[in-house]
């Protein structure tokens, strides 16, 4: 599998994954507070458990640039959440 399938089947999973939680905690209907720290979570948790991953293979070319990507990865998140709570609103 090369480096370009790789990054994009795991934006997949990682962008399905933010959107389906933060969908998630406005259908609970939990506060905002707790809304917020909890799609904060899931857009920072899993780059960070990649980026440390990432760290202990020891290779400074792949830290590199996967890390440029997975800082990316987070800003996606990021935006998607943002927008995904702003959609959620209106439709639920």
């Amino acid at each position: 599998m090369n480096p370009v399938s790789l990054f994009s089947l795991i934006g997949a999973i990682y962008l399905a994954i933010v959107a389906y939680g933060v969908v998630r905690t406005r259908k609970k209907g939990l506060p905002d507070r707790t809304r917020l720290a909890a799609a904060a979570a899931q857009v920072i948790v899993p780059p960070a458990v990649l980026f440390v991953a990432l760290i202990t293979t020891g290779d400074a070319r792949a830290i590199g640039g996967w890390g440029l990507m997975l800082g990316m990865l987070l800003v996606a998140g990021t935006l998607l959440a943002i927008c995904t709570d702003m959609v959620s609103r209106r439709v639920l």
